[in-house]
């Protein structure tokens, strides 16, 4: 197994995770209320595509705290 990692360049301990196939799938976790937050934030992309995540999420932020909702991904 050492040896196929370092050909690989990988860790083995990634190698025996793939190989048991005790990997989660990652894409099947949702949250409640995800797609209506994926339209919103597809609405603000259509409009504005050239914004980056960081301007996309201050833009649905303030459209959530301008409906009285609480905003996401609070940075402090």
């Amino acid at each position: 197994m050492k040896l196929v990692a370092d050909t690989l360049g990988v860790a083995r301990s990634n190698l025996v995770e793939q190989v048991r196939g005790t990997t989660r799938c990652r894409s099947c976790y949702r949250r409640q209320g995800d797609d209506e937050l994926l339209a919103a934030i597809r609405q603000l992309t259509d409009a504005r595509p050239t914004y980056g995540y960081r301007r996309i999420t201050a833009l649905l932020n303030r459209a959530r705290r301008a409906a009285g909702a609480e905003p996401l991904n609070h940075m402090a």
